[in-house]
């Protein structure tokens, strides 16, 4: 029963749907009444709500492209205008310094009322290198700390200072502010390091001519040199008259007779030579001498002095 009323139905149907074409005169319907009249609904509802929005655009930005800095160097022009000085102001700042006072020390000089000798150290034990004779002066370089010595320029040939004691010295000037001088302990010379001249003295008579006097003195050469310059010094202290003389080699003289020379003395040689002339009569008087004897001419090389006394 149910498969007959569905039949029904749909016969139903497609005839009014065939009658409907087939009767002519009748309107057709539009097909597109639907859509438009939809349409227009769509467009009165957004016409409506069109009209009570307000949209103002918003206007783009418009870019400014930055500028790109630009590195400026600046070069330093030379200066060319020369600064000029003001002499006044340039001489008001230079000092104007004041001399200096340089205190000049007075020199101390010594002399003796004595022959007396002058050592390579300070003390008796020192070889004895010259002689520090009466009317001589020598300027004072030192002393020693015991103030009995003091150091001087050797008076005779040989080492160039010596100490000479004080016992018989008289001191002129400021020695209190003569400098201490401690030799070191190796001051003694050794007879290797100085060799040694060895010769010995002996009187020989006294000769006189034109009135002139003077003693002639024996010299023997012991050592292992050859003598060739001499100095001889000679105090009458009799009279208190001093007298030197030297020479390179050798002289004797016979009264007013001719000399006898001689260049040198050689080893284990005996020579006479004249000593230091007087202008008066030495006979009997006291002659304190002093005779160095050297190896090389003009009081040079190795120098040994010997001192003695010869009453004529």
């Amino acid at each position: 029963m149910l498969r007959i009323g569905k039949f029904k139905l749909s016969t139903f149907v497609l005839l009014l749907a065939s009658l409907a074409c087939a009767v002519p005169g009748l309107p057709v319907a539009d097909p597109n009444a639907v859509s438009t009249a939809a349409a227009e609904t769509v467009i009165a509802g957004l016409t409506q709500d069109a009209a009570e929005v307000f949209f103002t655009p918003t206007k783009a930005p418009t870019l400014t492209p930055t500028p790109t800095p630009t590195l400026i160097r600046f070069t330093q022009l030379p200066n060319t205008e020369t600064p000029t000085l003001d002499p006044l102001s340039v001489a008001s700042s230079t000092p104007t310094l004041e001399p200096a006072v340089t205190a000049t020390l007075e020199e101390v000089i010594i002399t003796v009322s004595r022959p007396t000798n002058c050592r390579i150290g300070p003390g008796r034990d020192y070889e004895i290198a010259g002689t520090l004779l009466v009317d001589e002066e020598a300027k004072v370089l030192g002393r020693d700390p015991s103030g009995d010595y003091w150091y001087i320029p050797n008076p005779d040939p040989g080492v160039d200072f010596c100490w000479v004691w004080g016992e018989y010295a008289t001191l002129t000037g400021s020695y209190l502010l003569v400098p201490m001088f401690t030799p070191p302990p190796t001051a003694t010379v050794t007879a290797t390091s100085v060799p040694r001249l060895n010769f010995k003295l002996k009187g020989g008579g006294m000769e006189s001519c034109s009135g002139a006097w003077w003693v002639k003195i024996q010299v023997s050469n012991f050592s292992e040199y050859s003598f060739k310059s001499v100095k001889i010094e000679m105090n009458d202290e009799t009279q208190n008259v001093f007298r030197v003389t030297s020479s390179n080699g050798f002289a004797s003289r016979k009264g007013c007779g001719e000399y006898t020379l001689a260049d040198e003395i050689p080893p284990e040689g005996v020579f006479i030579i004249d000593g230091a002339k007087f202008d008066y009569n030495i006979r009997g008087h006291v002659l304190r001498t002093s005779v160095t004897m050297c190896t090389e001419t003009g009081l040079k090389g190795i120098c040994t002095t010997i001192k003695g006394v010869f009453n004529p």
